[in-house]
C-alpha cells in the first residue's frame, strides 16, 4: 500500500477530528484515537483509493457511517448517491 502525502493526510486528520469533536463533544485524545484507529482512516491512508479528492466532509460521514453500520463503505458519498 502506498500512502497519501504526509500533509494531506494531516489536513484531513485534523479537520475531520474537530467535527468529531464538534458533534460528539469527545475529548481531543478520544476524537483523534477514534478516527486514526478506524477503517475509514486505513481506506484515506491508501493512495491507490483516491480518497483525497472527497472533501473532508465526506471523510467524516464515512467515518460516521463506519461508527453506526461498522463499514464506511456505507457512506452516501460512496453509494454515488446525490448528497
Amino acid at each position: 500500500m502506498t500512502k497519501i502525502v504526509p500533509t494531506s493526510l494531516d489536513y484531513y486528520n485534523k479537520k475531520v477530528i474537530q467535527r468529531i469533536i464538534d458533534k460528539y463533544d469527545m475529548e481531543q485524545m478520544e476524537a483523534s484515537r477514534a478516527f486514526l484507529i478506524s477503517e475509514t482512516h486505513k481506506m484515506l491512508e491508501d493512495e491507490e483509493l483516491g480518497m483525497w479528492d472527497f472533501s473532508e466532509r465526506a471523510i467524516f460521514d464515512m467515518w460516521e457511517s463506519e461508527r453506526v453500520t461498522g463499514d464506511p463503505r456505507n457512506s452516501a458519498y460512496l453509494r454515488s448517491e446525490s448528497v
